[in-house]
């Protein structure tokens, strides 16, 4: 040990360095509950309104009940149901569901998702008429929706009083039921939630707006085609918007339950997870096993949001 090092082990602290670290905990204590202080609400209303909410369907879930009488006794067994019966043939309902709501959220993740896109880049531009087709493509956000439905209906209506139908007769074609057959009725509805679905466009217009002129500029200047200003240039600035809609995408997974009540009440193979559950309640039937179908397919939604999220942030944010 070198004699500048003894000094300094035995000197102690220098003058003034102790209270400077005193100062710099009581920095970390503040900044602590600063930022506890921002958790703690979000937290509380967690708690209150997923858990207290769902306190007697998440007890239930565990539970079976003797037919004929108020017993009730702890088992695993609606889980268990929901392996064998509802992925082995034996609930054939929930198969169908299941499948046509993952068709639902695939539609609207990877077909709606670039569609508001291109959208958002239409009114970016200021395209001839931009601001009649705004008002058109955002009219299904604020038209109710029982409206939309009678609407769609009277369009695709089979008989004489169908707007398609009676332009179709006029040349000799007969239009078919669409909502009442299972070849038509889910590709129906689906075309039905793209017509409502393209109001995303207002948050990619914005995000595109936001954009500073001097980037776009540069980039046409180097000779970039819409394409490639759409792709390589906007995409990328506007990142953090389209991540953040896709996470709410991935959210309602399993609550992509489509126009369902209002058009076909699940007949012709139109079934989804969110139906079969609000009919479940409705009919009162079986309220144990539709409790745990609930947690089921809420916790079998977090590795979905996981892998979104983690794959979202392997795109690197561009500041600007």
């Amino acid at each position: 040990m070198t004699r500048e090092e003894t000094l300094v082990k035995t000197s102690g602290p220098l003058p003034g360095e102790e209270p400077k670290k005193k100062k710099m905990r009581k920095a970390d204590r503040t900044r602590t509950l600063f930022i506890l202080s921002f958790l703690i609400w979000p937290a509380l209303q967690l708690f209150v309104f997923y858990f207290v909410v769902n306190a007697q369907s998440i007890i239930m879930a565990f539970q079976r009940s003797v037919p004929g009488t108020t017993v009730r006794y702890w088992t695993l067994d609606n889980f268990r149901r929901i392996i064998v019966e509802g992925f082995q043939g034996g609930e054939p309902l929930l198969k169908e569901a299941t499948i046509n709501t993952l068709s639902f959220f695939s539609f609207n993740f990877f077909i709606m998702t670039p569609v508001n896109i291109m959208v958002g880049y239409f009114f970016y531009k200021k395209m001839p008429l931009y601001k009649v087709y705004r008002f058109i493509f955002y009219l299904p956000a604020v038209i109710p929706a029982t409206v939309l439905a009678t609407l769609f209906k009277y369009i695709i209506a089979p008989d004489s009083s169908g707007l398609i139908s009676s332009l179709l007769a006029n040349i000799g074609v007969q239009m078919p039921n669409l909502l009442g057959s299972s070849e038509y009725a889910m590709k129906t509805l689906i075309v039905y939630a793209a017509w409502t679905g393209v109001t995303g466009f207002l948050l990619t217009s914005n995000a595109m707006n936001r954009v500073p002129t001097e980037i776009v500029e540069s980039a046409r200047l180097d000779g970039v085609t819409p394409v490639q200003e759409v792709v390589r240039i906007l995409v990328p600035l506007i990142w953090p918007t389209i991540a953040t809609s896709l996470l709410l995408s991935v959210m309602n997974i399993f609550t992509s339950s489509g126009p369902i009540l209002l058009f076909t009440q699940g007949n012709h193979g139109t079934y989804t997870v969110a139906y079969w559950l609000f009919e479940k309640v409705m009919t009162n039937t079986n309220m144990e096993y539709a409790a745990a179908v609930g947690i089921f397919y809420t916790l079998l939604g977090f590795p979905f949001l996981l892998v979104t999220r983690w794959l979202s942030k392997r795109v690197e944010e561009v500041e600007y």
